[in-house]
């Protein structure tokens, strides 16, 4: 028994040191970034074929303002619903931010970091589809370069997606180079689009500010047997101060007012829940 000792905690030590290795060998592994920089070297880790999949929004791109922003999608699950900030029909609102609103890069040397990059990549996102033209806009006024599609697909691809059988079906389109998927869940949406493609890669190598889609696609990329890394971005601070909270009241507040003197017939239907998104 004392001969087995000094190999057991070998390779307990070894376990700690390095990535979770998985049952068939592929490693899993999650860190925490704060630059985009990181991305690069963390590609380099490895000679497998890998796909670099890049979230949207408070990872490559974030509002300029608290209205609007990913942080007060969040605060709106929060306030009560007499709550003057609180906004009905909040994918309609979110819809009307997307092509008005202005976004910036998280950081000033983003895109040219991104952009450098000669890896196959997939900006993989839980807007809706019917956000594409202010997601484009956004991105291209901000510098980045939409990523060439998988496989030397020419055409996009739109299906509606179940997570089980019994499900409601959820509207998903990759075209463009970006996968808009309407909040489903990251890791089981990005094996469907590669089922659906024909295409199989040894590691997938995904950054993004959630910590659940960062977890939800190591348990799905897991399950297929597929190496990951998860980057885990940090960056933008998710905090709502009294200012901010402000900020967020008064912009419903003005869009309310907008609509009011130029769409009141929209105006009504969004306060009477009429919901269009």
């Amino acid at each position: 028994m004392r001969r087995l000792l000094p190999f057991v905690l070998v390779a307990l030590l070894g376990a700690c040191a390095g990535p979770m290795v998985r049952p068939g060998g592929a490693s899993s592994e999650v860190r925490d970034i704060r630059d985009l920089a990181l991305v690069s070297p963390a590609l380099a880790e490895s000679p497998a074929r890998t796909l670099l999949v890049l979230d949207i929004d408070d990872t490559l791109l974030t509002s300029a303002g608290f209205f609007g922003s990913d942080t007060w999608y969040e605060w709106q699950k929060t306030l009560a619903a007499d709550d003057p900030g609180k906004v009905p029909c909040l994918f309609d609102v979110i819809a009307l931010n997307y092509e008005a609103g202005d976004q910036v890069p998280t950081q000033a040397d983003g895109p040219a970091a991104i952009n450098a990059l000669g890896v196959d990549t997939l900006m993989l996102t839980s807007r809706n589809p019917l956000y594409r033209g202010g997601t484009l806009r956004t991105l291209r006024e901000a510098g980045y370069a939409l990523p060439r599609m998988l496989g030397g697909q020419a055409d996009g691809s739109a299906w509606d997606w179940r997570k089980a059988p019994d499900a409601a079906p959820v509207h998903v389109v990759y075209d463009q180079g970006i996968f808009m998927t309407s909040g489903q869940d990251k890791g089981r949406v990005l094996l469907a689009l590669l089922q659906r493609l024909g295409l199989r890669y040894e590691r997938v190598v995904l950054v993004d500010d959630g910590r659940r889609n960062i977890d939800n696609m190591q348990a799905a990329l897991r399950d297929a047997g597929i190496a990951y890394l998860g980057l885990h971005y940090t960056r933008v601070d998710k905090t709502v101060d009294t200012d901010e909270a402000a900020a967020g009241r008064a912009g419903w507040q003005a869009w309310r007012q907008l609509l009011a003197g130029t769409y009141p017939q929209r105006l009504r239907a969004l306060e009477a829940g009429k919901c269009a998104y």
